[in-house]
């Protein structure tokens, strides 16, 4: 939108350098400066008054309640399954281990197979047409990924989607952490059974496997249990009542009038305790002055 003069409404060009207009000769900036001051005032206000409904809806979306406290870190606790071992195939030459810094196990660690994994990407979706046992490994490694960037994705939104207290969005990506899990775990089986088959060796990138085993690990199931603890939080909170904005705005003001209060009692409290010490001073001030007056006193009396 062009800019206009205040006054007579003529339209402003970039040329029109002068703080006077052109058209009528007002004064731009000092025009009207009061009106306009008390509109600006006005806009900032909506605009601070929108801020705060943001920051009460964060707030209350995050910590508003005792369940949504316990949501933020029950839904977070997937995240140890992250590190625990999900599955592994061990062979003559070299031990794959899907256990993140190999805490648990020997062998190659899922961030060394990472850098593998996305080092030969190509190559190795490429090689999925080997069928078993390496297509069932790589797809069960592709849904641990999914799972773990749905329950990734889940805890976000609890931020993101703050505007939206009730939301079921993060039901939604719970369940379908939890089936990418299930899934998994069910692919990392069949490798199990895949690789008993085998009599010749497999690679997966530059990892070869001769005489192989495979297994499901425990951390697979750990990792899945605690899906589900993040599933029912997010279900108590979707279920669970939401307050209104203006309830919302009511406890903000009232948690504001409740800090004012507070720091004027401390105020109070700390002149008191300056008028106090300044009193205190003067007293013993006084008593200062008074047994000077009085030695000197008794010493002119001596001398008399």
């Amino acid at each position: 939108m062009a800019a206009r003069c205040p006054k007579c409404g003529e339209k402003l060009h970039w040329y029109d350098m002068k703080a006077e207009c052109r058209h009528c000769g007002v004064n731009i900036p000092n025009y009207d400066w009061e009106t306009r001051l008390e509109e600006d005032n006005k806009v900032a206000e909506e605009k601070f008054q929108q801020l705060y409904y943001k920051l009460n809806d964060f707030r209350y979306a995050a910590i508003g309640t005792k369940l949504r406290k316990n949501r933020i870190w029950l839904t977070f606790l997937p995240a140890i399954g992250f590190i625990l071992p999900w599955a592994q195939i061990k062979g003559e030459l070299n031990t794959l281990s899907l256990d993140l810094l190999g805490l648990f196990t020997d062998g190659t660690d899922t961030i060394k197979f990472f850098g593998i994994f996305f080092k030969r990407l190509g190559d190795i979706l490429g090689g999925v047409s080997q069928g078993a046992p390496y297509a069932d490994f790589i797809v069960g490694f592709l849904l641990m990924l999914l799972s773990i960037v749905a329950i990734v994705a889940a805890w976000l939104l609890a931020f993101i989607l703050f505007r939206k207290p009730k939301t079921k969005v993060m039901c939604v990506l719970d369940i379908l952490s939890i089936g990418f899990a299930a899934a998994a775990g069910l692919m990392f089986s069949q490798v199990n059974a895949d690789v008993s088959a085998v009599t010749t060796y497999f690679k997966i990138g530059n990892l070869y496997f001769n005489n192989a085993s495979a297994s499901v690990m425990w951390g697979i199931y750990v990792y899945i249990a605690l899906l589900f603890v993040a599933l029912v939080a997010n279900i108590l909170v979707a279920k669970a009542p939401v307050k209104s904005k203006e309830l919302l705005e009511q406890e903000r003001l009232e948690r504001v009038r409740i800090k004012e209060e507070k720091e004027e009692a401390e105020r109070a409290r700390k002149e008191a305790a300056r008028a106090e010490a300044a009193r205190k001073a003067e007293e013993e001030q006084a008593e200062k002055v008074r047994k000077a007056r009085e030695a000197l006193a008794s010493r002119e009396n001596k001398k008399k």
